[in-house]
């Protein structure tokens, strides 16, 4: 596997203006299998998007200009296979073991070419190799109990599952925050024959000693080194402490923070530097050699036999909806406290309405009335509660989907479907609990097992429907809480404009049907 570059990425021009704005500019390097390559300097928006654009992510506020292979391969259907991409965020769903989601991952990245028990093999080695043996059955949200080191054991989670895709490059926002465990997982992940390629925020010269190569931007995006590291960072101090008129070095000093300070970047805030890296570098001999290589991998490559992909996705559609619908379920069915605060409520809707149905047709002062109110009530209270319950749920299950979604694991159309099947047995067993026990108690719909059905259904269906419009405000809402307080005032007007007025007093209930 032979990676390189050649890339210059701008902001899209605004109106009025000739030029984009340059978040990096004239990027040039390369990686070969067993190599780590780290992400240095820049701003905090050019190294991130950097590092999208060397994973083909282009994010679509702006231009790429340049060139992007591996292999010979450029962006492509087939190029994003040779990629895993680890984000930041750690985000997993809670209610699978570490085992479960690695094999999800490997089922639908793999597709079905490769066997179930070479898949259910290569997910073992993964664990193995990332030392996640020992919790592969804990649910990954009951990690946080079961360890201590909450935070190593979540990123090695998120490392294995895009290992679990067998890529040949992986790439990593800020994997590293206090703890060499992760930088001694990568080594020997690389030594496996893959490429490393990680952004880092301000290491020290220990942690930067475990990479092979190393990129530094200037705070403007431009380019001021690409080479070696070195052992114990020698190759890259050299460097910077043999340009004429740099930045003394102490050796007291750290040696990070003495090349971002030389660039001007670093935690305090620093005036512009006297000296232009990026120019000292692209007249520099090291420029010249990479330049060199570059030129080298290209004729190598160039009589590489390629593969091209023509489908977006490994797995199949129909394996890939049978997959995130039983996902769905089991998230579903170990969801203990959502799934029983659901059915008790639906058991407690009975009984209160079913007593209250009582109380009223005892007093016997409103007559027909009170079983019109029954049945309004009811499926107010069911359909409402319903409709807020599932919004926390896919709140917290969304963060997944988005990682998914840009990984590219699935057709994203798939993940609503899921939750939208996922429901209907729930939605069968709470329907039947309150029409079972509340209407049993009213005598309202169970004078015959055809109108007991009819009853049911139509019940069942309304719910449904009325869950099935929360989903949908939680998909579109930007975050849950906007989702629930969008949800409480289309229902407030939904019951406002029903048609239906109910006048309460001490002796008398009227319920006006409005036309």
């Amino acid at each position: 596997m032979r990676y390189f570059f050649t890339l210059k990425w701008c902001i899209r021009y605004d109106e009025g203006a000739k030029e984009g704005t340059a978040v990096f500019n004239n990027i040039t390097g390369y990686a070969r299998p067993h190599t780590m390559l780290a992400l240095l300097g820049g701003n905090q928006t050019s190294k991130v998007t950097l590092l999208k654009c060397l994973a083909g992510r282009i994010p679509a506020s702006g231009s790429l200009n340049g060139n992007l292979q591996a292999n010979g391969l450029g962006i492509g259907t087939t190029f994003s296979r040779l990629i895993g991409y680890v984000e930041k965020l750690d985000a997993h769903q809670p209610y699978l073991s570490i085992r479960e989601s690695l094999q999800f991952s490997a089922a639908l990245h793999l597709g079905q070419e490769i066997s179930a028990t070479s898949r259910r093999i290569h997910v073992e080695l993964v664990l193995n190799q990332l030392g996640l043996l020992p919790y592969s059955n804990e649910l990954v949200g009951h990690l946080r109990n079961a360890t201590g080191k909450t935070f190593e054991i979540a990123k090695k989670i998120t490392i294995a599952v895009e290992l679990a895709a067998n890529p040949s490059i992986l790439l990593l926002e800020e994997p590293i925050s206090g703890t060499l465990a992760i930088l001694n997982i990568l080594s020997q992940v690389s030594n496996s024959g893959r490429v490393i390629i990680s952004t880092l925020t301000h290491p020290n010269a220990r942690t930067l000693s475990f990479f092979d190569l190393a990129l530094i931007l200037t705070r403007e995006g431009n380019q001021a080194y690409f080479g070696p590291v070195g052992s114990n960072c020698n190759d890259l101090l050299h460097y910077f402490t043999s340009i004429p008129k740099a930045p003394h070095y102490s050796r007291r000093d750290s040696l990070v923070r003495f090349i971002m300070g030389a660039l001007g970047i670093g935690t305090k805030k620093r005036d512009t530097p006297s000296l232009n890296f990026s120019q000292i570098y692209q007249a520099s001999s090291l420029c010249e050699m990479n330049n060199k290589e570059i030129c080298n991998i290209k004729k190598s490559i160039k009589n590489i036999r390629r593969n091209y992909l023509s489908s977006t996705y490994p797995a199949p559609y129909s394996w890939q909806a049978i997959l995130v619908i039983l996902r769905t379920q089991r998230f579903l069915w170990r969801n203990v406290q959502y799934t029983y605060a659901r059915l008790t409520g639906c058991v407690m809707i009975g009984l209160l309405m079913g007593s209250l149905y009582f109380q009223i047709e005892y007093k016997d002062i409103y007559g027909a009335t009170s079983r019109t109110l029954y049945i309004y009530m009811q499926v107010i209270l069911i359909g409402v509660i319903s409709a807020n319950n599932v919004i926390p749920q896919i709140g917290t299950d969304r963060l997944v989907y988005f990682r998914e979604k840009r990984t590219g694991m699935y057709l994203p159309v798939f993940y609503p479907i899921s939750w939208a099947v996922g429901e209907i047995p729930y939605f069968l067993m709470a329907t039947l609990a309150v029409v079972g026990i509340g209407n049993g108690m009213a005598g309202i719909g169970t004078q015959s097992p055809s109108e007991f059905i009819k009853y049911r259904t139509v019940l069942f269906l309304f719910t449904l429907c009325l869950t099935y419009f929360g989903m949908m405000i939680t998909f579109l809402a930007p975050v849950p809480t906007l989702a629930a307080f969008a949800m409480s005032i289309v229902t407030s007007l939904w019951v406002s404009a029903s048609g239906v007025v109910v006048l309460l007093s001490d002796k008398v209930l009227q319920m006006d049907v409005l036309e």
